[in-house]
């Protein structure tokens, strides 16, 4: 009868040690699914309104208006329609680079250009205008191409 008792509370023990174990991991998941849905939405709450372009884990694309995005399904405005894309089977998003990211590519341009004219004028005394238009030329164009490595990329989010 003791040896019975004891195979029990062992049983018990082992019984109970599995119900908590399961129990903890399924919170576990919930919690690290909750915590990928709130990064999703965090992620992408900048670009919401934006033309977007989701890249899908099979090599396919879509492009539209971001209307929402939560942490189960993407949104998109394609065509006046609304279509919906699980999380599930979109690698990343891309947002194309626009008018903001163009002035600011066209400023740079400017400013460089600018120094260049400013300090060719003090450097070189009695210049003439070609060569100092030629100086602030090369100078805007070096600029130029600086703001568009810096500032006229497209922005890709990788989904978690």
């Amino acid at each position: 009868m003791i040896v019975n008792n004891r195979y029990v509370s062992i049983l018990f023990i082992l019984c109970v040690s599995f119900f908590l174990t399961e129990h903890l991991l399924a919170q576990e998941h919930s919690a690290v699914s909750s915590g990928t849905k709130l990064k999703i939405q965090r992620l992408v709450r900048d670009l919401l309104g934006s033309a977007v372009t989701l890249n899908f884990k099979d090599s396919g694309t879509k492009t539209g208006n971001l209307v929402r995005a939560n942490g189960d399904q993407f949104v998109l405005e394609i065509d006046g329609n609304e279509e919906h894309f699980e999380t599930a089977l979109i690698h990343s998003l891309t947002k194309k680079a626009g008018l903001s990211e163009g002035i600011l590519m066209v400023a740079s341009a400017a400013v460089v250009g600018g120094f260049g004219l400013g300090a060719t004028a003090l450097l070189f005394e009695g210049s003439s205008p070609a060569s100092l238009t030629a100086v602030a030329v090369v100078f805007a164009v070096f600029g130029g191409w600086l703001g568009f490595e810096s500032f006229f990329q497209d922005v890709e989010v990788v989904l978690p």
